[in-house]
């Protein structure tokens, strides 16, 4: 699966690198992904590709759960639904981004929430981690244990919050930040696409905009990557490998065990 950017000279431009791959222990990949309007269909379990876009620019990362395919399609029911946050993105730019934002998660939410009643599955759904980046100002987001990081001067930076049970104890002084990461309770999710099941309308943790300069990278992933690259690994290998971060992180993650989907996307900014 190859995807072309746009191409128009001059202006606000960027360069997305992006890789995901279902691992060696999954059956299939329930892991998705978001670039303008374009995502991975449901049968692809390896995709990656890199191109250049033209501003406004939405890129987001989904990772499915649930009990049989359920994870697969909530993922990929989000990644579709996410068209609209870019539509409106580029139709309406007077319009504040954390509101466009908002109605895609509640939207999201509702559409997924839909499935899951109609096969009548009692929990399901996926996290996500996204940016819109528009004006020369990047707008990071999220839901779950999906990241958002900022490589800046040879740094790794989270930028996002974990939305995880290991997370509120580490906040509430029940856990040091050891104990967190290895926690079971790192995985058990407080917020997601799909927790609101009475459709009250499902808002995301939006972070600090951030203005990208320089060599700067902004950076998402869904759990599997950072699970099996520590956080010091991925600065290495995104140091060591500037022509294709996202493929190089992947590529790590899978050599150190693969026993979940990895995916990556990467975007840094182009001078045409």
């Amino acid at each position: 699966m190859r995807l072309s950017g746009s191409s128009a000279p001059g202006g606000e431009r960027y360069r997305v690198y992006l890789t995901t791959h279902k691992g060696h222990v999954r059956d299939g990949n329930e892991d998705n992904f978001t670039v303008n309007s374009a995502c991975k269909r449901v049968e692809y379990n390896n995709v990656s590709f890199s191109s250049d876009y033209d501003a406004p620019l939405l890129t987001a990362v989904f990772d499915g759960m649930g009990g049989e395919s359920y994870g697969e399609y909530a993922a990929f029911i989000a990644a579709r639904a996410a068209k609209a946050l870019y539509e409106g993105v580029k139709s309406f730019p007077e319009k504040p981004v954390d509101e466009m934002i908002n109605n895609f998660t509640a939207a999201a939410n509702d559409e997924i929430r839909d499935f899951l009643e109609q096969n009548r599955c009692q929990s399901g759904g996926c996290t996500v981690a996204g940016a819109v980046f528009k004006n020369e100002i990047v707008y990071p987001f999220s839901l779950g244990d999906s990241r958002v990081y900022l490589w800046r001067g040879a740094r790794l930076v989270q930028l996002s919050r974990d939305h995880t049970l290991a997370q509120k104890k580490l906040e509430a002084g029940i856990f040091t930040a050891e104990e967190a990461a290895k926690s079971n309770d790192s995985h058990k999710l407080t917020m997601f696409l799909g927790v609101d099941g009475f459709r009250q309308g499902l808002e995301a943790e939006i972070y600090e905009p951030v203005v990208m300069r320089g060599s700067d990278r902004l950076l998402l992933c869904s759990d599997g990557l950072y699970d099996e690259c520590p956080h010091k690994t991925m600065e290495r290998i995104i140091k060591n490998n500037p022509d294709d971060p996202a493929l190089a992180l992947v590529k790590a993650a899978a050599a150190h065990g693969g026993g979940d989907n990895i995916t990556c996307l990467a975007v840094e900014r182009t001078i045409s």
